[in-house]
């Protein structure tokens, strides 16, 4: 697999996920309804770090398919192997659990609020762990990398911004508070 594929593959359905956004936004009478229980004073605490997560995706997203080349993104590795060249194949599996699981969760939750059922809170539990977990995966991809590739702190830092929001926000905070 190229980087190549992996840089198109986020081009391609990282809009599709602000279309998600703004189909399940346009798809209810109040938009305000997919906060749940969430109180308000929360609601303008974590929409600021939204844009926070935006912008650590952005640096990673920069060293990624900007600042290394594609060799140097064919090094990365999980912490406690040793490089195989297959670098660029785990960043696709990371992308993809993330992204796709990102375009999903909001109309899950439509379907959940139009219909509350069991299977449909599991689902919208199990994406949003999953991109959670896929945002922290960033960081563990570079972290054995940390002092041989040149900004792998960005990426690191990146991960953080990103990880507040979608393990900490999303999949804890707002799991916890929807009013299931």
């Amino acid at each position: 697999m190229k980087r190549n594929t992996v840089f198109w593959f986020t081009n391609l359905v990282g809009p599709l996920i602000l279309a998600s956004y703004w189909r399940g936004v346009r798809a209810v009478d109040d938009p305000l309804v997919y906060w749940g229980d969430v109180p308000s004073s929360m609601q303008s605490f974590i929409v600021p770090w939204m844009f926070v997560a935006a912008a650590g995706y952005l640096l990673m997203w920069h060293r990624f398919f900007f600042a290394w080349d594609e060799a140097t993104v064919a090094t990365l590795h999980w912490p406690g192997q040793q490089p195989d060249g297959k670098g660029v194949q785990r960043l696709f599996m990371v992308y993809a659990a993330f992204l796709l699981s990102s375009m999903v969760w909001i109309d899950l939750t439509r379907i959940y609020i139009e219909a509350p059922s069991m299977v449909a809170a599991v689902a919208i539990i199990a994406v949003l762990w999953t991109a959670g977990l896929a945002s922290l995966a960033f960081g563990l991809l570079v972290w054995p990398s940390r002092e041989r590739l040149p900004g792998a702190r960005f990426v690191l830092a990146g991960c953080v911004m990103l990880s507040i929001q979608c393990t900490w926000w999303d999949a804890l905070y707002w799991v916890a508070n929807f009013g299931w």
